[in-house]
């Protein structure tokens, strides 16, 4: 412990003397500062000692992701006269990584994530728009040989991630703050996730020391105030599995602190059963979406989905799937709401390249039918490309006053390739095209859409690995 504490005051008292107290330096970069001292110094000092068991390891990597768009109608059909958007963002990250003898875990990934040219050239002291935040900060604690205990904010990514998933496309990601408790044995897991959410920013002035009040808002912060979720995997054989989930959401969503605005919940219940391999993999899905409470109007929603690949040589693979989620009758009065929420699903990795269901904006509820095929062929073991056709069709009627519209929503062919340039580097990019109907332009409320749409992205992606030591 003297070792540290030397460490960190003699590292106080080099910067000083660069005139370390002219920066005004972030929480998260105070932050950082201590977790390398208290960490990575010791490491230095003690890694020579090859006399002493090495209990402790740690890690420093990075990641540097750029992506560049065209935008021609992602996300939603561009009318006639509409101009297309193009931007490049990108996402930095610093992970350190530390555990000791399998016992404790910690995690602390930093990250920024920008537009290009949004940051002034020359930057203020006092930058408001900032693009720094915390990614994933969480320590895990072993318990004994088969429990652990994960505290923080954390990614939780369940199965094929339709219902729980990192959003690794999204710059951001996807990450909860929650408490999780783990179990695993004999190939047989079991996790459950816990979170309970305030928001006194929106509401009580971000006045930490509020003695009163519980009303949440979710502006700009997370869509509930409540989760609850239970998940396990049932090993049958070598190749053989089924998992099960059930999760409680509670919403609620005050505009002010004099807001009456009661929480209600939802329930989500779901199982999977996989197949894979060297050859084949499939997987059948089915979820029920419940909640009966008399601010909303009752949900009875449900997802269905089937998928089979096959693996034919070295080079080529195909796919066939098909969902479908349940929706309203768009024009027509429902006793019950029967729209399925994919909440924390990657969406982007099954419904389509170019967002138009369940991320960005919304098709109104009208659920999906989603029938698809996916080609792969690797060229080489550095360069593979990728070819996947969708029909969409709304499962439901959808009518406004006297026009019945046809349940056809369009066609999707999204093309991709990816490139490992070498260990840490990897280009990928491609090329969509939408198909659009009349169907789709009035759910997305573009009702002179273009009847073809485009998208195009190139991206690349570098992962280094800056210090590894065991110690």
């Amino acid at each position: 412990m003297s070792l540290i504490i030397n460490n960190y005051l003699s590292l106080r008292k080099i910067l000083y003397n660069m005139n370390y107290k002219h920066f005004s330096i972030s929480k998260i970069t105070e932050f950082l500062f201590v977790a390398l001292v208290v960490v990575l110094f010791p490491a230095i000092h003690l890694h020579g000692q090859d006399t002493m068991p090495k209990l402790n390891t740690f890690s420093l990597s990075g990641q540097f992701h750029v992506r560049g768009e065209f935008r021609d109608g992602a996300f939603r059909p561009l009318e006639s006269g509409e101009k297309p958007a193009g931007l490049i963002s990108d996402r930095i990250r610093l992970t350190l990584d530390y555990s000791y003898n399998n016992k404790l875990e910690l995690k602390i990934t930093p990250q920024s994530v920008g537009v290009w040219g949004q940051s002034p050239l020359v930057q203020g002291a006092e930058n408001s728009g900032s693009q720094f935040s915390l990614f994933e900060t969480w320590v895990k604690l072993s318990l004994n040989s088969n429990w652990n205990t994960q505290i923080g904010r954390q990614v939780i990514s369940l199965d094929d991630e339709r219902m729980f998933g990192a959003l690794d496309w999204a710059q951001g990601g996807r990450a909860h703050d929650a408490i999780a408790f783990n179990f695993a044995k004999n190939k047989y897991e079991f996790r459950a996730f816990a979170s309970y959410n305030q928001n006194y920013k929106a509401l009580y002035g971000n006045n930490l020391s509020n003695p009163a009040g519980n009303l949440y808002s979710t502006q700009d912060a997370t869509p509930y105030k409540w989760m609850q979720t239970i998940w396990t995997k049932l090993p049958i054989n070598e190749h053989n599995k089924v998992t099960l989930l059930v999760s409680n959401l509670g919403f609620q969503n005050a505009a002010s602190k004099s807001d009456s605005t009661k929480t209600y919940f939802q329930q989500t219940m779901g199982a999977n059963y996989f197949y894979n391999n060297s050859k084949v993999n499939a997987n059948i899905s089915a979820y029920y979406q419940v909640n009966d409470n008399s601010i909303v109007t009752a949900t009875s929603a449900y997802l269905l989905a089937g998928y089979i690949g096959y693996t034919v040589n070295n080079q080529w693979y195909l796919g066939l799937g098909a969902d479908y989620v349940s929706g309203n009758k768009i024009g027509q009065t429902q006793t019950k709401n029967q729209s399925f929420n994919p909440y924390f699903g990657t969406n982007h990795k099954f419904y389509g390249a170019m967002d138009y269901y369940f991320a960005g904006n919304g098709h109104r509820g009208a659920g999906l039918s989603d029938n698809y095929l996916k080609i792969a062929y690797k060229m080489k073991p550095e360069l593979a490309f990728s070819l996947a056709i969708h029909q969409f069709f709304s499962p439901n009627t959808i009518v406004n006053n006297t026009t019945e519209y046809n349940t056809n929503l369009g066609q999707e062919f999204d093309l991709g390739f990816s490139y490992k340039i070498n260990k840490f580097a990897s280009m990928t990019g491609g090329y969509s095209a939408y198909v659009t109907t009349p169907s789709i332009n009035y759910l997305k409320n573009t009702p002179n859409g273009n009847d073809l749409q485009h998208w195009a992205w190139l991206s690349l992606n570098i992962t280094p690995t800056f210090f590894e030591t065991k110690y």
